[in-house]
């Protein structure tokens, strides 16, 4: 597994292994790596750094380069003395006790190939062993670096055990040389951004052991916090650093983005928790107008009986009313969903699902599509309304709702019902109704509900409060000269989009079983 050639026009690639006696898992490496399905020039060099087991004869037997470097004990000097030797263009650190899917160096190259602006690429790791923490591990780092991407352009937590940069960056800045907190982590990331993009693919996975966090629970608690402590120091002597002399228009920028953490973090915590903030991404929820007209909007339908009683008592006043429909519900109540659109009321997505949290997941985006494929499917529209869970929404669900055509639409008006609804019957609708009339203005868009979720059952799902509610909002504010009109005809903007795309086009809306580390199917279509 020397530099192998199989077709001269890729960039070669040199994958760098530090190993320490790690004759029981390294086989296992070696084999996935022997396995890629990359046809461009590759080797394997593993750095041993001084171990008394069989490591290095068990790597000279797969044929793959062995350098001996045991003056330090190291795995960031290990993987410096790799990286020097290297003969890629791309060099790409892995690790002993970790196994890789066929495709992984070929997502590499393929990636380092589109994006040439690309210094570096980063990817993730599951555990082998599934234990109490690995899956909150798993969705901490996953949601962290998605944050970090967004409002820094890179990752904050990189794994070195699936990470490759172009060597001519690397050398150029010394590499892992001089680096004080987590030289091939942390380190290496922070600096290659000097020379450019550090790309983040949660597609790029690898399989790893667990054996250096399998231990008692204060003892990862112990070493948590010790990992936060030495993050603190770095931060603190790089702060200061920076701060010495201030005397450039560079070294101000350089304060600024000190203060600009907490500051964009509290933005996207305001845009992610108000329905009605706008610092994730565009959103509509009410329109500016000194004409008294507003929307009535109903969340989480169709939802029987109910759906039907209010689309009843609409006719009754002649009011036109937009719906944020849940595509399950849709498919469960095919019929009552085409009478909606059959009695001139608006159809918007309200996903698929109704996942409260699921703007934070790499999901959010599937589910949309999953909901906009199901209401195309059974009414025959596709929405350009979309309106999240809960109001919750994050900079990249935001900007999946752009692509797909979509703008996102929440509310101006709206009174927290649930506890009501749990006592639904004891409760009377005069109070619900009159907080409803009395925050309404011009041109905002009212939020009720038709349903709960995906829920069919228990006190939350009942909606006999709206029912009884509804007349009292309608009448009061008719009776204040308001007229009642549908978002779209509110904010001027197409209630529907063209035909989606083909079905074959949604393939990928297929969800994993369960996104695992013990997964090898997922592991290998990556």
């Amino acid at each position: 597994m020397t530099l192998m050639s199989k077709a001269s026009s890729r960039p070669e690639l040199s994958v760098v292994i530090p190993a320490l006696n790690e004759e029981k898992l390294l086989p296992e490496c070696l084999k996935s790596l022997e396995c890629q399905d990359y046809r461009g020039q590759y080797e394997v060099i593993m750095v041993d750094n001084g171990s008394t087991d069989a490591t290095a004869s068990i790597a000279r037997n797969f044929g793959i380069k062995v350098i001996s470097c045991p003056e330090i004990k190291s795995v960031f000097y290990a993987r410096q003395v790799g990286a020097d030797a290297a003969r890629g263009d791309i060099v790409v650190q892995a690790d002993a006790d970790t196994v890789y899917p066929k495709g992984w160096l070929n997502r590499i190259a393929s990636q380092f190939a589109s994006h040439p602006e690309v210094a570096a690429i980063a990817g993730r790791f599951f555990y082998s062993d599934e234990f109490l923490w690995a899956r909150v591990e798993h969705l901490l780092k996953y949601y962290i670096n998605r944050v970090t991407v967004a409002l820094f352009g890179r990752p904050l937590i990189v794994s070195g055990a699936t990470f490759a940069f172009r060597r001519r960056d690397f050398l150029s800045l010394n590499g892992y040389r001089g680096l004080s907190y987590s030289p091939d982590q942390y380190g290496i990331c922070a600096r290659l951004s000097k020379r450019g993009k550090v790309l983040y693919d949660k597609d790029l996975y690898c399989l790893t052991s667990a054996r250096r966090v399998q231990k008692p629970t204060f003892i990862i608690i112990l070493d948590v916090l010790a990992h936060l402590a030495s993050w603190g120091a770095y931060l603190i002597q790089s702060s200061l650093s920076n701060l010495q002399g201030l005397t450039t228009r560079m070294q101000l920028r350089k304060a600024a983005r000190l203060v600009r953490v907490p500051v964009l973090g509290t933005m996207l915590l305001h845009g992610y928790f108000l329905p009605a903030s706008s610092a994730s991404g565009k959103v509509y929820h009410k329109r500016k107008t000194t004409e008294k007209v507003v929307a009535l909007t109903f969340d989480d339908g169709p939802n029987e009986p109910y759906t039907s009683e209010i689309l009843d008592m609409l006719a009754s006043h002649n009011i036109k009313a937009t719906f944020f429909v849940i595509g399950k519900n849709v498919e469960l109540y095919p019929e009552i969903a085409r009478r909606i659109m059959n009695e001139g009321h608006v159809i918007g997505n309200h996903s698929h699902t109704h996942n409260a949290n699921h703007a934070l997941t790499q999901y959010g985006s599937r589910d949309l599509r999953l909901a906009q494929r199901a209401i195309y499917d059974i009414i025959g529209v596709s929405p350009h309304l979309y309106r999240p869970p809960h109001g919750r929404k994050t900079p990249w669900q935001l900007k999946a709702v752009q692509e797909e055509g979509l703008i996102a639409v929440t509310w101006s008006v709206a009174v927290n019902d649930q506890h009501a609804l749990a006592l639904c019957g004891k409760v009377s609708p005069e109070p619900f109704a009159r907080k409803i009339v009395r925050k309404t203005k011009p041109g905002k868009i009212i939020l009720l509900h038709d349903g709960y979720g995906t829920g069919r059952d228990g006190a939350k799902s009942d909606r006999g409060l709206t029912l009884k509610a509804l007349p009292l909002i309608i009448e009061r504010l008719q009776a204040k000269g308001y007229r009642f009109i549908t978002v779209p005809d509110l904010l001027g903007v197409p209630a529907y989009n063209g035909t989606p795309l083909h079905e074959t086009d949604y393939a990928y809306d297929r969800e994993p079983a369960a996104e695992s580390a013990a997964d090898p199917v997922m592991l290998a279509g990556t």
